[in-house]
């Protein structure tokens, strides 16, 4: 579509609110954004001249087409535009890709020998005592860690506790009481659970003196090992909750952002506080030329996503357009009024303070490793003689047994960073037997042939492998119509002794297309840790799906035999009890909760039976 039919288009718009997207010529969404006046806003882009963005040159080239939804209000536009750039990742538009929900403790307090896990969200099956949210999944991974070093609650499942006829090994580690076989009762059981509920919901001046009285009694009793024990305890809980920084007694929870812009990128930091504690720091990279308040504000509307938790305040060092728009959507979420603060003083100030300085450092120290992978890639590009620099660079890798069982896998690196988005594994299904040099020619005919019709080629791809591998690849790329220009392939190997002396030292060798001697990367060069690490991601990627290959067929042979268990019923019950050792190991009653129950009697009468 031509500027003028475009202008003619835009004409019909509504005036009112609304979210618009521009599209380019195959129909690709390139931008979304939100207009109080949908017609004026969509207008300014088919008009000459820039309006400061660096990006906006080169949206308006590849514009050919525009859309639009109107709304009844700006609320309602803020949250369909953050609705379609989640949808879509348009190329242009600040994206956060991080659509987890946070992880939380859960004290399971509705059985009878409670345990702490980990869960995601609070719902159904929870009923137990929930804690959280946690602002990072190593924050609360290492609560848990210290809650169970410290208080000998069970960590075994529901199933393993009622199996078991001798204690584990966390009992003779003294990390459990034993209540598998009774070793303990019912009410010490229970005085252990409240101390895990102090210690989460961080009561100190109550656990404390606890743990202290149940020391001295040791020691009046000249259980000495028993009380030399709590004294470590009583020392490491009180290192974890004095290394809590509190910011106000009583305070709350809060969210406090701050944003470093720097040329082309920005970071910015997340400081939480909970339940009027400081925890670990949430810290983002994202890619634009916007201005940062701008950047601040399409950060927002992402961030605070339906499933994400809502605290009672929200501080920014800057202002934001939509700043009244997100008090009120996030008022709504919580159930409850959201304060959106700018200006804040005392601790709260102190707080947004230390967020500034942390979000600059991180910024500088992103500026310092993206010099690093631009110096590896320009490096890469001349060694290897490459038409450009390599920012999407894949490899692929092969796993088999024998020639049973062989799954390939693909790897993605961006600018130096794993993209797991990218990353794929590929059953065969025309080669037989062991034939590594076949797997490679069938899965990257497979992947180039795709990425051509899709348009979604990575600039340089790495086969794992010498000479022969490289040339079945270049024939599978040549069969598809690949042209050299857009994708480059290279091999990569270890360096044999009995072909070079500096072998030993853990050189690299890199085939190339046109043939001649490898490139030789020297171990401690930043092209060839690049490599490394591109090619050993892929190793444990293809060995991953190999075992998992291998499990699933171990269940099948185990189970297919059985009248009346096919695969959706193995399944179900991989599914409820793990393997096919928790099959074989469940009772019949247990069996009938997945299965009937005459299926469930044909089950166990099969496994039974001598192996």
């Amino acid at each position: 579509m031509d500027r003028a039919a475009l202008r003619e288009k835009v004409a019909l718009f509504p005036t009112g609110p609304g979210v618009y997207t521009l599209l380019d010529a195959r129909g690709r969404v390139l931008y979304v954004g939100k207009a109080k006046n949908l017609r004026a806003r969509v207008r300014s882009y088919l008009r000459e001249g820039d309006d400061g963005r660096r990006f906006y040159r080169h949206l308006v080239a590849a514009l050919a087409d525009v859309e639009c939804f109107a709304t009844d209000t700006e609320k309602e536009a803020l949250l369909l535009e953050h609705t379609l750039i989640q949808r879509h990742a348009p190329r242009w538009n600040v994206k956060l890709t991080d659509d987890k929900s946070y992880l939380m403790i859960e004290v399971t307090t509705h059985g009878e020998w409670p345990r702490a896990r980990l869960v995601r969200a609070r719902g159904r099956g929870k009923r137990g005592t929930v804690f959280g949210p946690y602002a990072s999944a190593r924050a609360v991974r290492e609560t848990l860690r210290h809650v169970k070093r410290w208080f000998p609650l069970r960590t075994c499942s529901d199933a393993e506790l009622r199996q078991r006829t001798r204690p584990c090994i966390e009992y003779e580690m003294g990390r459990c009481l034993g209540p598998c076989v009774r070793l303990c009762s019912r009410e010490d059981y229970d005085a252990v659970v409240q101390e895990v509920l102090l210690f989460l919901q961080g009561k100190n001046d109550t656990l404390l003196p606890r743990l202290e009285a149940r020391m001295r009694e040791h020691s009046a009793a000249l259980r000495f090992e028993q009380a030399a024990r709590l004294r470590d305890q009583i020392q490491a809980i009180a290192r974890t909750l004095e290394g809590q920084r509190v910011a106000r007694e009583g305070a709350g929870d809060q969210d406090l952002f701050a944003v470093a812009a720097g040329e082309g990128v920005a970071a910015v930091l997340v400081l939480h506080v909970r339940s009027g504690q400081l925890t670990e720091p949430s810290s983002y990279e994202l890619r634009g030329d916007l201005p940062p308040a701008e950047l601040l504000n399409a950060f927002l509307g992402q961030f605070y996503r339906p499933q994400r938790y809502v605290p009672r305040e929200v501080i920014l060092d800057r202002d934001v357009s939509d700043r009244a728009l997100f008090e009120e959507v996030l008022s709504e979420r919580r159930g409850a009024q959201v304060a959106v603060k700018v200006q804040v003083r005392g601790e709260r100030r102190a707080l947004l303070e230390l967020a500034r300085k942390n979000a600059a450092l991180l910024l500088s120290t992103g500026e310092e490793k993206r010099r690093v992978v631009d110096e590896a890639l320009s490096g890469l590009q001349r060694l290897l003689g490459l038409r450009r620099r390599p920012r999407r660079i894949e490899c692929f890798d092969v796993s088999t047994l024998q020639g049973a069982f062989t799954v390939a896998a693909q790897v993605r690196f961006e600018d130096g960073e794993p993209v797991p988005q990218g990353y794929r594994t590929y059953k065969l299904r025309t080669v037989e037997g062991q034939d590594d040099f076949a797997a490679i020619e069938e899965v990257l005919e497979r992947r180039l042939a795709g990425g051509l019709e899709r348009g979604d080629l990575p600039d340089l791809v790495v086969v794992d492998g010498g000479a022969a591998q490289l040339g079945r690849a270049l024939s599978a790329a040549h069969r598809v119509g690949l042209p050299p220009q857009r994708t480059e392939l290279v091999g990569l190997a270890k360096a044999r002794p009995e072909e070079d002396p500096e072998a030993a030292r853990g050189y690299e060798r890199v085939h190339l297309p046109r043939g001649g001697a490898p490139v030789l990367l020297e171990p401690a060069s930043l092209e060839c840790r690049l490599l490394a690490r591109v090619r050993d991601a892929a190793h444990r990627a293809a060995v991953r799906a190999h075992r998992e290959l291998r499990r699933k067929s171990a269940l099948r042979s185990g189970l297919e035999e059985v009248p009346g268990v096919g695969p959706k019923r193995r399944s179900q019950l991989l599914k409820r009890f793990g393997s096919l050792k928790g099959i074989r190991a469940a009772s019949l009653a247990e069996l009938e909760e997945v299965v009937p129950a005459p299926v469930a009697r044909a089950l166990q009468d099969y496994l039974s039976r001598p192996r």
